[in-house]
């Protein structure tokens, strides 16, 4: 589950980045959200982490400020040295929410420059989405893919995978909608990419929520299932 919502937010930090420091001095800012996920018949829960800067991050830990003892170490995000993350491997999650707690970030920058900045996580979570149905339209060659709203969400964004590779990303998604058409040919898709008929995809719906007072590029939660497409095409 690589780069959980970086691909749609890559860029927000640039726009809610505080200004008490200057670029070259370095400064950063963090968003810390939790993950809901079907494991078998049983809903589970994990923490993505990401860390943000107009600078280049030389590292990035991340403590819990309810825990002490639980310090995450934060990676480039496919070579971006602007963009750290944490995501949860499979072996953490589990079906306890996680608690709602500030979430401490200590940066240290390529430059030598350190921050230190924070997110609140409350304990706020969204329920697992439902994919209804999907079906090739012949006629556009486009793949439909409609779902029952989740309460309480505040957008939805869809992924097409082959195998664990993630091959598209739709845009961030109303939450008024409820259909969505992945057009074959539509910016998303992985760079030369394009779908082949009669071969067998995954489709992922997500579901976010944003922080109290936030937006799209301070997110608290997002919840996910996913549906396997026999064959693209047909």
């Amino acid at each position: 589950m690589k780069s959980l919502i970086f691909f749609v937010f890559i860029f927000f930090a640039f726009f809610t980045m505080s200004c008490n420091k200057s670029q070259n001095e370095g400064s950063g800012t963090g968003d810390v959200l939790i993950v809901a996920k079907k494991s078998g018949t049983n809903t589970v829960y994990g923490l993505s982490i990401y860390a943000y800067t107009f600078s280049s991050f030389k590292s990035v830990q991340v403590d819990n400020g309810d825990n002490s003892t639980k310090r995450y170490e934060l990676k480039s995000n496919q070579g971006y040295n602007t963009n750290f993350y944490y995501e949860a491997p499979e072996i953490e999650f589990t079906t306890s929410k996680p608690f709602a707690s500030t979430y401490l970030f200590s940066a240290t920058f390529e430059n030598g420059a350190s921050d230190i900045f924070d997110d609140i996580l409350t304990d706020k979570v969204l329920a697992i989405p439902t994919i209804d149905k999907t079906e090739y339209i012949s006629a556009s060659k486009e793949l439909g893919v409609s779902w029952t709203p989740v309460a309480g969400a505040d957008s939805y964004n869809i992924n097409i995978l082959d195998g664990s590779t993630l091959i598209y990303s739709s845009p961030e998604l109303l939450n008024s909608l409820k259909y969505f058409a992945v057009n074959p040919t539509a910016i998303g898709w992985l760079t030369g990419f394009a779908p082949v008929d009669g071969k067998t995809y995954t489709v992922r719906l997500k579901a976010f929520l944003y922080e109290p007072s936030g937006n799209s590029y301070n997110m608290q939660a997002v919840s996910m299932t996913e549906k396997t497409i026999v064959k693209w095409g047909e």
